[in-house]
């Protein structure tokens, strides 16, 4: 082989490793990623061993806001979003109450909040271990990043569906303000 033509071939296999990068990028960028889940508040949901030696990790759809987004997101929900704190953190919680919906703060039990346009309640299934909208109120949608697919990792909970919200809160919300949810 001559030189110039090991120089090409070193030149497309740049070539080929940069387009392969920008094609990885825009994927966990845009359409899917992968998310380690730290912390109890999603429990038993998310991270149901306890003794914290494996933590679940779970596919995230990124398709939930903006031109890319294929469906809405729903009460039950798993969602990962930015901070209202902290906006370089990501938090992951389940969605309670959409836009117009009244949600008994656990916090507040005489109390109801109606949730406005382009917000959402969003709490840890483990309640007493969540900093969650009962918290920092309604979370603006905007914030929201993904969806929460499935686990992918440790193994014995590949693919496994995720759970259902808990009765205990449904309980809690009324659809427009005025239908309970059950």
């Amino acid at each position: 082989m001559s030189a110039a033509a090991h120089r090409l071939s070193r030149l497309q296999i740049a070539m080929r490793t940069v387009g392969l990068a920008s094609v990885a990028i825009f994927l966990n960028d845009n359409i899917v990623s992968l998310q380690m889940i730290t912390g109890r508040s999603m429990q038993p949901a998310l991270n149901p061993d306890s003794n914290h030696l494996w933590r679940d990790v779970v596919l995230m759809d990124r398709c939930v806001q903006g031109l890319l987004s294929t469906q809405r997101l729903e009460r039950g929900d798993i969602v990962a979003f930015v901070s209202p704190f902290n906006p370089e953190r990501v938090v992951i919680k389940r969605i309670i109450g959409l836009p117009h919906d009244c949600v008994v703060p656990h916090t507040n039990p005489q109390a109801f909040v109606r949730i406005p346009k382009g917000h959402c309640w969003v709490e840890g299934d483990e309640s007493f271990h969540s900093n969650d909208s009962n918290t920092f109120g309604p979370l603006p949608m905007a914030l929201i990043k993904s969806r929460a697919v499935a686990p992918v990792w440790p193994p014995w909970r590949f693919a496994n569906r995720l759970s259902d919200m808990p009765d205990w809160k449904k309980k809690r919300v009324y659809v427009n303000g005025t239908t309970p949810l059950r």
